[in-house]
């Protein structure tokens, strides 16, 4: 995995209500979003769920490893921060220049049927859906989209799904997973609603994402022994013991027909009825 160097100061920071991660531009001359959390469990949970995103052909910004250089951490806007927390590397996505986070701001345009028409893989909102209730991923809601809508050099809008601090219920794999309440999936909102509450198709676009959601796990877990090989040692996570622990859990069919069963039922619930 492609380590990147800051090579100046952090631009700003995103004033967030988890890590407040900083906007830097790094050797590579792009701009990323860095996140340095004190929690390493945090940045490991961003990196495997990026890389089960691509298997499941989820639209995420392109990540990559951050060293932030001591002079470029910006003490001065947040005094809180300590140096230790940049003595191992951050994980870092790919700043989208040509994007807004989905809110209650951006729902009018959703209703416009011009803009639904130009809205490409409109699926995928529900394949989010399902790839969070799969990853317990507790901080996706109608609140709190963590989406952002991209707009292509054709003018075609595209879903990026973003943050996935809170898989594994907030960290709490060791305790056994837990199936998401509806308060917590974007499903319980009326963005779901607009897209597809007139769907003739829903149940057909349903069946199919379930078929493929247990295609991509079985990859996921395929692959899991390679992608945990990406883990920096710095952060400490203790690698023989998590691949056990996933694959007890996450991969278990028990689990997999427990959120089949979840998606459905939410479908029905805020969508269907």
């Amino acid at each position: 995995m492609e380590i990147l160097h800051t090579i100046e100061k952090a631009h700003r920071i995103f004033r967030t209500r988890g890590s407040s991660p900083l906007f830097v531009t790094c050797d590579d001359f792009n701009d990323w979003v860095c996140k340095y959390d004190r929690f390493p469990q945090y940045l490991f949970n961003e990196l495997i769920a990026s890389k089960f995103a691509k298997i499941f052909g989820i639209r995420t910004p392109e990540v990559a490893l951050i060293s932030v250089r001591n002079e470029h951490i910006p003490f001065d806007a947040m005094p809180n921060l300590q140096l230790d927390w940049f003595g191992k590397l951050c994980f870092g996505s790919r700043y989208i220049k040509d994007s807004k986070e989905i809110d209650r701001t951006t729902l009018s345009l959703f209703r416009d049927s011009s803009f639904q028409r130009k809205l490409k893989d409109k699926e995928d909102f529900l394949k989010i859906a399902l790839f969070d209730i799969w990853l317990a991923n507790e901080d996706r809601n109608h609140n709190n989209t963590n989406l952002l809508l991209c707009t292509t050099f054709e003018k075609i809008n595209l879903f990026y799904a973003i943050d996935h601090v809170c898989i594994f219920n907030s960290s709490s794999l060791n305790s056994g997973l837990v199936q998401l309440t509806p308060e917590d999936s974007i499903l319980n909102s009326e963005l779901s609603k607009i897209l597809f509450g007139k769907s003739r198709d829903l149940n057909l676009v349903v069946n199919n994402l379930v078929e493929k959601f247990y295609l991509c796990a079985e990859e996921c877990e395929e692959k899991l022994d390679e992608i945990l090989k990406l883990v920096p040692e710095s952060w400490g996570i203790n690698l023989f013991e998590i691949s056990g622990t996933i694959r007890t859990q996450l991969f278990s069919e028990e689990w997999k027909r427990e959120c089949e069963n979840t998606f459905r039922t939410f479908i029905q619930t805020f969508i269907v009825t």
